[in-house]
């Protein structure tokens, strides 16, 4: 018995119209990101590139100036591309004549590195421009656990663990979203209520919430004359003194429940702290922020400084664009 295959009309229009897409009729694609977040960078912070794109004169030209770079490191983040292997491999395969001269892979991760604090600079004239045109007198703080290995591997891992290489040294720390204990770091970051970027702070795990208020001084202007809205953790009355003498900030905590002086906690004021967990999901979900392929520090801080700033873009268009400040998915769109 002869068998004849039968292709439905659908299937023949759909393999016609997979095999005729191009990657110029992408809606997110790298190129056209990639030189959103550029003219971003030209408009907004060209104070911190020269004539030719980069921070400093270099005896031989590189392939790829300092402002590349930088926004390379933002696209990627963007687009939710968060390995560096993955990310060359889209430029040599889908996008070859975006670079002419495309430098190894290596040569990028360390000028990217060398490059995190002019990334984190950028961050905060970006969310600078983003908190004038929004003014806020609120900040709120809260931290976030960043793991760099599960607690199984406590005693064998040597990531991000050298004291002699590393800044900060991943600690053993403790904290009920991880479900128990791990081996990382704490971000701690302060928003303003809107969920604009203001400052941030990494730590080992094991080091208190209460430490980044400790050592915010009067040359913080950015964070003077303010209402930080904090939890429990950050309950302390001496610092809580401090910050009023000195800094002018008036910090505002919940009461824990045995508490002599019990009051009860303002509900606008609890409504406006859950934007910061807001701002978390979204950087967990969308940033992926809690995924690390670094294996010092310094890798470590520039993927993070990376994330950060690419939130700030997204805020940034938004503004632009009359949208919601938040809806950062929405954001490359337009």
């Amino acid at each position: 018995m002869e068998i004849k295959k039968i292709v439905h009309i659908i299937d023949n229009q759909y393999i016609k119209d997979n095999s005729t897409y191009s990657k110029d009729t992408e809606m997110h694609d790298l190129k056209t990101i990639y030189n959103k977040v550029e003219s971003t960078l030209k408009s907004q912070a060209k104070e911190y590139f020269g004539k030719h794109g980069n921070v400093q004169e270099y005896p031989n030209p590189p392939k790829l100036s300092d402002l590349q770079i930088v926004s390379l490191a933002i696209t990627s983040e963007c687009l939710q591309i968060d390995s560096e292997n993955l990310l060359w491999s889209k430029l040599k395969k889908d996008y070859p004549k975006l670079f002419i001269q495309l430098p190894h892979r290596t040569t990028y991760n360390r000028r990217r590195r060398r490059l995190s604090e002019l990334i984190s600079n950028c961050n905060n004239t970006i969310s600078d421009y983003l908190y004038a045109e929004q003014p806020d007198n609120t900040l709120i703080i809260d931290s976030m656990p960043i793991p760099i290995c599960k607690i199984v591997r406590e005693k064998s891992s040597t990531v991000c663990r050298n004291p002699e290489r590393d800044d900060v040294v991943a600690r053993k720390g403790k904290n009920l979203v991880m479900n128990g204990w791990y081996i990382g770091y704490k971000l701690h970051l302060i928003t303003t209520s809107t969920g604009i970027y203001r400052d941030m702070m990494i730590t080992g795990a094991n080091v208190h919430d209460n430490y980044f208020l400790k050592i915010i001084t009067s040359e913080d202007h950015h964070l003077r004359n303010h209402e930080i809205l904090g939890d429990r953790g950050y309950l302390g009355k001496a610092t809580q003194l401090r910050l009023f003498e000195e800094v002018e900030i008036t910090l505002s905590v919940p009461y824990r429940r045995n508490q002599k002086d019990f009051r009860k906690y303002d509900e606008g004021k609890k409504i406006k702290r859950k934007q910061i967990e807001v701002i978390f999901s979204q950087l967990c979900d969308e940033f992926m922020i809690r995924r690390n392929y670094a294996k010092t520090f310094d890798g470590l801080y520039a993927r993070l400084t990376s994330k950060l700033a690419a939130k700030t873009f997204k805020q940034f268009w938004n503004l632009k664009n009359s949208r919601p400040l938040n809806q950062t998915k929405h954001s490359l769109a337009a």
